[in-house]
């Protein structure tokens, strides 16, 4: 019965991410679209940590090292699962026009369980980059007519991932992942004139992926200070990870169109042009990054992050959009009740909080355009069956940050980001055992 359930939650969760578009962004035009950072509840609300970062609650597929985080679990046979939802409000504006728009979708899910003693295995789905925008400019044919030029874009990618990490020496920790990047970006222009004596024209083009992706991670971690009274460590973790650059295999459609409009429809007079499947590359860009986290035992934690990925030499069917490499910074940190707190049942909370400052790599118009923002989070367990034991903890996120300028006549975005996730903790790989 469970693996039946499970099956079914899987089967409709990949349809709905796979037709999701989270993201409205006129800069998500550029390169795969606007790419989709950690948006597990408890990392999210941490500014976006990840290379260090490990937690017995929230499964870190951006470092597959940190799956080793259950060896060490209160529970012999654990196994963790990740789901939410997330939503998103964006407001855009330039020096002549405001627009605002709200969206939502299920977020990424993903297991994580120990698979022997010094093993650990993860697998999972997640969006990884979100296209979705619209945009208009209008232009004159001499003193013929008028006419606008309308783009619209919409889809994105996604990766189904499964990964496996090792504890070796002492406390450290090696992984890698597998992912396979599959997904379909659509991009439509449309060339409308105000005057009857000229027919519009419509191009609409879809490009498929389908491809495999590598990674890979370590993260080491060391004692600072061992309370033996009170039974507390000081730890820190050190963490890398090294996405690897690929060359993804891809398919475009495309067709072409005159039409004009009666009754507020579109009817197509005749088709001008059709390509199907062309075969082409896409450009997977390199990653690295690096980073640390301190922390004692359950009560508090602080962390920062770098990373870079390599889009100047990103290419898509043989076509550069003059990217250049994107960086971010990230600090974060969390905070629970003291242990002598812990006796109402609302006092076991754990807060979080976090800041990241990103280079993006569009550069337009002269202009660099950047990425900053704040985020706050606060989890809490479930009441369990089990007394000594936190089975599932509900984890909430939600992040404020600005994107873009208004100089030059570009954009500007502010967001709202918000995420609700559950935890849950089972035993699935025990036998029962009857009297």
């Amino acid at each position: 019965m469970r693996v039946c359930l499970i099956t079914i939650i899987l089967i409709v969760i990949t349809f709905c991410v796979k037709a999701q578009s989270f993201i409205t962004s006129p800069y998500s035009r550029y390169g795969l679209g606007e790419i989709q950072n950690n948006t597990e509840p408890v990392s999210f609300s941490m500014g976006g940590l990840t290379s260090a970062f490990k937690d017995r609650y929230a499964i870190n597929n951006f470092n597959p090292a940190s799956y080793t985080v259950l060896l060490y679990d209160q529970d012999s046979l654990p196994m963790l699962f990740n789901g939410g939802l997330k939503c998103n409000y964006s407001n855009q504006r330039s020096l002549t026009q405001m627009s605002s728009r709200f969206t939502g979708s299920l977020n990424s899910f993903s297991f994580a369980f120990k698979a022997a003693r010094l093993w650990g295995m993860a697998f999972g789905l997640q969006p990884y980059s979100s296209v979705g925008y619209m945009l208009e400019t209008a232009s004159s044919l001499d003193t013929l007519a008028n006419y606008k030029v309308k783009y619209e874009g919409s889809g994105g990618f996604n990766k189904f991932w499964m990964g496996h990490a090792v504890e070796l020496f002492n406390h450290l920790s090696v992984g890698v992942n597998v992912s396979y990047v599959f997904g379909s970006l659509t991009q439509v222009r449309r060339v409308v004139f105000d005057s009857s004596a000229f027919y519009n024209t419509k191009t609409i083009s879809s490009r498929y992926v389908g491809d495999f992706t590598f990674d890979a991670g370590l993260q080491y971690e060391i004692t600072l200070f061992n309370d033996s009274l009170n039974l507390e460590k000081t730890k820190l973790v050190l963490g890398t990870s090294v996405g690897l650059p690929a060359k993804l295999n891809a398919e475009e459609s495309m067709m072409a169109m005159r039409y004009y409009f009666s009754g507020g429809s579109e009817y197509i007079i005749d088709t001008t042009g059709v390509s199907n499947n062309i075969k082409g590359i896409i450009s997977y860009p390199m990653s690295v990054s690096g980073g640390f986290m301190i922390s004692k035992d359950n009560k508090w934690s602080l962390g920062a992050d770098f990373r870079m990925q390599d889009w100047s030499d990103f290419k898509s069917f043989g076509e550069s959009d003059s990217l250049k490499n994107s960086m971010s910074f990230n600090l974060g940190f969390s905070i629970s009740p003291a242990k002598k707190q812990l006796t109402r049942y609302s006092n076991k909370r754990t807060w979080y909080g976090g800041i990241h400052y990103d280079q993006t790599y569009l550069s337009l118009k002269g202009e660099e355009l950047t990425k900053l923002g704040i985020s706050f989070g606060c989890s809490w367990p479930l009441r369990s069956i089990y007394p000594r034991l936190q089975r599932s903890v509900i984890t909430t996120g939600i992040e404020f940050g600005t994107m873009g300028t208004t100089s030059n006549n570009l954009i500007k975005e502010n967001y709202i980001r918000f995420v609700l996730g559950i935890s849950l903790k089972e035993r699935w790989f025990e036998k029962k055992k009857y009297n």
